[in-house]
């Protein structure tokens, strides 16, 4: 079912990142379909002979990719990523997808949101306070439902596990430092990197996201790997994570230009001052569509790279390990009674929905 691919928050969902690295969030997916032909947003008229209700299946023929499936069935190419969620068991983790042959499941994305029961804190249970970050839809911002997917999942686990969670956001740097020094007594989403392993405990993976690189359509880009981008310059946000790129940039293989934002990024690619733009997939594809650059931008066959997300606890505070282990246990728990599926999903339909009518909006103009 939908619900069953989403409970490993997408574990091949291979869709999310962006974030300050310096703090840096996750904010900081042979034959057959392929990530690249996957990713690339575009809007059309759904096939009419396509049209139905409830949950569906299809045979991958030569030539399919599931950003040609979504707009078969979805009508709107950028609503690949359920269906890649909801068949996570049948993708290679390389970021090789689907053989022809292979039975797809398609998501009814007109289906009722499954219902989620409302968690409280008991009387007397131990505060903790919590510290995230803005600007990383769907994951956490305080202008999203619940704050947010992410934030939706932490502040369920930890008042599960018998805490008050007070959940604040702060810009990431902050975030970042205020919770190593032990002001907070948790953090996400963050990747992780050696530097902060040095102050910071970091739980159980509970995200993964996809990194791809994007590239102006026209301008076709060889890519199997980090060594395919020598002798190019790669744009990166200032802050986001560069520790899958930093020792090329550091040996001068890759010269990396680091604007503010992703938009930025992409608007330096379609302009010819950069040759390539690295975000992850769920980021990169809302940008391109807020844009209206999706007839410019292309993005490669392979990934980048596949980086977990986690919650982090100060090593500053002596009880951090024993509140970690009781929060990666009822993460562990939810992902089993289907909690962490429903609330994954619940946020992902309204991301989803979001964008596609953010790609008939930049379709119309």
């Amino acid at each position: 079912m939908y619900n069953k691919a989403f409970a490993l928050a997408v574990a091949v969902a291979l869709s999310l990142e962006i974030g300050p690295s310096h703090a840096q969030p996750a904010p900081d997916e042979e034959t057959g379909a392929r990530l690249a032909e996957v990713t690339k947003p575009g809007f059309e008229r759904p096939d009419e002979s396509t049209r139905g209700t409830g949950e569906r299946s299809y045979t991958v023929r030569k030539g399919d990719s599931l950003s040609r499936i979504a707009r078969r069935f979805y009508g709107n190419s950028v609503l690949w990523q359920p269906i890649l969620n909801a068949n996570a068991d049948k993708v290679k983790r390389g970021g090789r997808l689907i053989f022809p042959g292979t039975v797809l499941i398609i998501p009814d994305l007109d289906a009722a949101t499954p219902e989620i029961q409302t968690v409280r804190a008991n009387e007397g249970s131990p505060k903790l306070a919590i510290v995230t970050g803005n600007a990383y839809a769907p994951f956490t911002d305080e202008g999203l439902p619940e704050g947010g997917l992410f934030t939706d999942l932490v502040r369920t686990a930890m008042t599960r596990a018998g805490y008050d969670p007070t959940i604040e956001f702060q810009p990431w740097d902050d975030a970042m430092k205020a919770t190593q020094k032990g002001t907070y007594k948790a953090s996400f989403p963050w990747y992780e990197t050696e530097d902060r392993r040095q102050a910071l405990w970091y739980s159980s993976p509970v995200y993964e996201v996809l990194i791809v690189v994007y590239y102006k359509t026209g301008a076709p880009l060889d890519f199997e790997g980090i060594d395919d981008l020598d002798g190019l310059n790669l744009c990166r946000p200032e802050g986001y994570f560069a520790d899958d790129i930093s020792a090329k940039v550091e040996g001068g293989q890759i010269v990396r230009t680091a604007p503010e934002t992703p938009a930025d990024c992409f608007q330096m690619l379609v302009e010819g001052d950069v040759d390539v733009v690295s975000l992850s997939a769920m980021v990169g594809n809302g940008e391109i569509i807020k844009l209206g650059l999706d007839e410019q931008i292309d993005v490669a066959d392979t990934p980048l790279a596949i980086r977990p997300l986690h919650i982090v606890y100060p090593k500053f505070d002596p009880r951090s390990r024993g509140t970690m282990g009781k929060i990666d246990l009822e993460l562990k728990r939810m992902g089993e009674d289907g909690t962490t599926a429903a609330v994954i999903e619940k946020h992902l339909r309204a991301h989803f929905d979001e964008l596609s009518k953010a790609a008939e909006v930049a379709s119309n103009n």
